[in-house]
């Protein structure tokens, strides 16, 4: 039988339609196994699978709760391991899927700060990323943490302004109360290097 053009196009939709029923929608049993399917895509640069996965599973508002524990949960061991720029880019994938949450943009800031420090060195892009992070945290945070201030000081250095990165430093050793503790080396090196230069 000679097929029709109408019949080959009939065809290739249901061989469309076949492999994409053929394609299984994962399923998970609890936020900890999402999590770790929305963090493996993550890593491996996969977006829209970590936001597909999130969606599937996410659905309902517990179920976004305890995602988001166990995504800033990941986070937290990531930057405890000096694991910077991992643990960047899962808060930064929990900030677009709650738009509201400050911890993850403060955790996004210090995450990126630690790595700026890790790096040793200013990289554009990385320097641009801790700038944004910034500055979103500030969007959505009603009184920003002091210590961010130094994480300014850092990308103005980095964008070769000095006079604002010591502006920025006098305004946060002015408000900044001592936390968290293990800055006070960075309060220290970038305070060295402003009267340095």
């Amino acid at each position: 039988m000679t097929l029709k053009p109408f019949h080959l196009a009939l065809s290739a939709g249901l061989l469309l339609l076949t492999s994409c029923a053929s394609t299984s929608v994962r399923t998970f049993a609890s936020p900890a196994d999402a999590t770790a399917a929305i963090v493996a895509e993550v890593d491996a640069g996969n977006r829209d699978e970590a936001s597909r996965i999130f969606d599937s599973f996410a659905r309902a508002s517990i179920q976004r709760e305890r995602v988001y524990a166990e995504l800033f949960g990941t986070a937290e061991q990531r930057y405890g391991g000096a694991r910077y720029g991992q643990a960047a880019d899962v808060l930064e994938f929990l900030c677009a899927k709650y738009p509201g949450a400050v911890n993850a943009r403060e955790g996004l800031v210090y995450a990126r700060f630690l790595e700026r420090a890790d790096l040793g060195e200013a990289r554009p892009e990385q320097t641009r990323a801790m700038g944004a992070a910034i500055e979103d945290y500030r969007s959505v945070a009603s009184s920003p943490s002091a210590w961010v201030e130094l994480a300014s000081v850092q990308v103005a250095i980095d964008e070769d302004d000095l006079a604002g990165a010591r502006r920025q430093f006098g305004d946060f050793l002015g408000s900044w109360d001592g936390n968290p503790p293990d800055l006070m080396a960075y309060v220290e090196d970038l305070g060295r290097y402003l009267e340095t230069h």
